[in-house]
């Protein structure tokens, strides 16, 4: 799902913005390479092949850029909801994960969080939605997903297991739905 918004927007060219960070933070990489290296010839040369390295990889800072951007935009709708997952949290945190070791999404569940998406998000609370994405999507752990909230493992893990939970009998309805019977869902 996160990968996918990346898909459709046109490729800047990665030489324009290796260029410009190398360029605006000259001083700062100098630095960084003359005291790895400990020789300022070495050092300039370091500079030199760094920025052509950076230029070659241009799918990988592409990606980089779309995980900060991910980040960047997670981070700002928890601020946001923060009291609201904080007080979500404590509710999860007195029913915890039983099973334990979710994993994150496949593809299978990725593809029906994106179809289902308005049935998700009616169904789910903020604090299980936000599991869902660091947790399944960003394949975070419960406590980098724990530390981002503001809030304790053990509400991530409840919050994650009640969203997995959601997404089993979203899938049923959606499988019931395509086949036209009634399938038991519980």
């Amino acid at each position: 799902m996160m990968g996918a918004a990346g898909g459709n927007l046109p490729e800047p060219p990665a030489r324009e913005y290796v260029g410009r960070v190398f360029s605006q933070h000259r001083e700062e990489l100098e630095w960084l390479a003359n005291f790895l290296t400990g020789d300022e010839t070495i050092a300039a040369a370091c500079l030199v092949d760094a920025c052509a390295l950076a230029e070659s990889e241009n799918p990988g800072f592409q990606e980089w850029l779309l995980n900060c951007a991910c980040l960047a935009t997670i981070r700002s709708a928890v601020q946001i909801q923060q009291r609201r997952i904080v007080q979500l949290s404590f509710a999860y945190k007195q029913r915890p994960c039983i099973h334990g070791g979710h994993t994150a999404l496949s593809s299978d569940w990725r593809e029906i969080l994106v179809e289902e998406s308005s049935v998700v998000i009616a169904k789910l609370d903020v604090l299980c939605r936000a599991a869902l994405v660091i947790c399944g999507l960003e394949k975070r752990s419960a406590c980098e997903a724990a530390a981002l909230l503001g809030i304790e493992p053990a509400g991530v893990q409840g919050a994650y297991c009640a969203a997995i939970k959601s997404l089993e009998v979203i899938s049923c309805e959606q499988f019931r739905r395509r086949h036209d019977f009634a399938a038991v869902c519980n």
